[in-house]
């Protein structure tokens, strides 16, 4: 590799395309960094939405970040940037044993917990059979990942930025074609390693484990899973099936939902406390 090309990576860590996609001529290295600068100015001019702030949407990140479960997300947010500061972790995938658990709200809650620290966010609807997130969000998701695959042309047109965070959007769009067939291709999985040299998070919301096969299929391609299990709902047969399906050396963590109920009361009760202690404290002084 040329020194040039080094420096040209250390100057931005998000250059970090495969050398096979260049040559290390001064020509070859002149159009590598032009078609990189212009990839990263298009994700600039992608179109904005603003974060639905609806109870509808349960973005709780977004409306209530003082809540417990706002909390609960910051910590997981700070054991993953943890985790990606030992080994490479940056294409994470949620996933769940059956529809229901609660995992495109966690998928979209999570993505937004880590923009709005600061870390350059892609929020990915993957589940082609039934995605859900392009209406949360009050975006468009007729044109998505379907859309690219199927015809073609730049991913960049088909993103949407969030005003207020760094925070990116890729709908599933339309399947023409059976959904694994997409997900299984090798463009598929070039994509995913493009979009993570873009990208210090890429989050996958993906289908539920049980009955279908492309989450696993997702998760071949991701460096870590997150498995959303719902309390009371999620029965245990199908949990332990989704489990078995998944490459350990990947299953970051499991998360319950619906849980803790009491744990929530008391963090409300010491959190309104300590906001009166604080009102009250101004007032003095």
């Amino acid at each position: 590799m040329s020194r040039v090309f080094e420096a040209l990576q250390r100057a931005n860590p998000e250059l970090n395309r495969p050398l096979d996609r260049c040559d290390e001529s001064p020509e070859g290295l002149s159009q590598f960094a032009a078609a990189i600068t212009g990839e990263l100015a298009a994700l600039e001019d992608a179109p904005l939405f603003a974060i639905p702030e609806t109870p509808e949407a349960r973005l709780i990140a977004w409306t209530d970040p003082n809540s417990m479960a706002s909390e609960k997300l910051r910590g997981l947010a700070s054991k993953l940037r943890h985790a990606q500061q030992r080994k490479s972790v940056k294409k994470l995938l949620v996933t769940s044993a059956i529809r229901g658990d609660g995992k495109s709200a966690i998928s979209a809650n999570l993505a937004i917990t880590l923009a709005t620290h600061g870390e350059k966010t892609l929020l990915i609807d993957g589940d082609l059979h039934k995605p859900t997130l392009a209406k949360t969000l009050g975006v468009d998701g007729e044109q998505g990942f379907a859309t690219w695959h199927e015809n073609s042309g730049k991913i960049t047109d088909l993103l949407y930025r969030a005003q207020g965070a760094p925070l990116w959007f890729l709908p599933a769009g339309i399947c023409q074609e059976q959904p694994l067939t997409l997900i299984q291709s090798e463009k598929t999985a070039e994509l995913l390693k493009e979009l993570s040299g873009w990208f210090s998070w890429v989050v996958i919301d993906s289908p539920p484990l049980v009955p279908l096969a492309d989450s696993s299929i997702w998760a071949t391609m991701s460096d870590a899973v997150l498995l959303l299990a719902r309390q009371g709902l999620t029965p245990k047969s199908a949990f332990l099936k989704s489990v078995a399906a998944i490459d350990r050396s990947k299953l970051f963590g499991v998360i319950m939902n619906d849980a803790n109920a009491t744990e929530e009361r008391y963090y409300q009760a010491y959190y309104s406390g300590k906001m009166t202690a604080n009102r009250a404290s101004k007032a003095r002084s």
